[in-house]
Parts: structure tokens; C-alpha cells; sequence
């Protein structure tokens, strides 16, 4: 999981549960075995970039499908309505919780 993406998870549980439970939340996800990367390196940044130019995306979400393109693995996500035309695409594997 990219930092980014991960900073839109804290800040929607600090905004609708409060800083408390988005700190609970947190100290989770680091006891969890997901990984976080805080790196953006040159390839991530070219990928994300070019993901985002070419289709309507947040700035977080670039960075989920630069990582899932890049190290060949699957984005987990409920987002139909922002992922779909990019699943016929790109050549991202999706893992639809939805």
C-alpha cells in the first residue's frame, strides 16, 4: 500500500470516527502484514503521472494503480465507478471487495 493511499484511509476515519479512532485504525494497519511504501521512486512517479493524465483520477489513486502496475500485483478496491474503464484498459489486475 502506497503512503498516499493510506493517508486517505487516516483522514476519512479521523474525519466521520475522530482523530482517536484513526489512530486506532493506524496502529492496525501496522500490526497488520501489509506493507507500506513511502518511496516515490522514478518509476513509480512516470507511472502515476502518466495514469493520471490519462484518465480522471485522484492524486491517491494514481499512486494505488502506479504500485499494482509496477510490482505486478492486484489493487483491492470497491471503486467500480473510477476503476472500470481502466480495468479494460491497462493491464492492472483488480480485486473487487464489491
Amino acid at each position: 500500500m502506497h503512503k498516499a493511499n493510506l493517508l486517505e484511509v487516516y483522514y476519512d476515519a479521523y474525519r466521520y470516527r475522530g482523530k482517536e479512532q484513526a489512530d486506532l485504525m493506524l496502529a492496525e494497519v501496522g500490526k497488520s502484514p501489509i506493507q507500506i511504501n513511502a518511496m516515490i521512486t522514478d518509476e513509480i512517479f512516470a507511472e502515476a503521472a502518466r495514469l493520471k493524465a490519462t484518465y480522471k483520477m485522484s492524486f491517491a489513486d494514481s499512486f494505488a494503480l502506479a504500485q499494482a502496475s509496477i510490482f505486478d500485483g492486484s489493487l483491492l478496491t470497491s471503486d467500480h465507478h473510477e476503476f472500470d474503464v481502466i480495468q479494460g484498459n491497462e493491464s492492472i489486475n483488480f480485486f473487487w471487495i464489491r
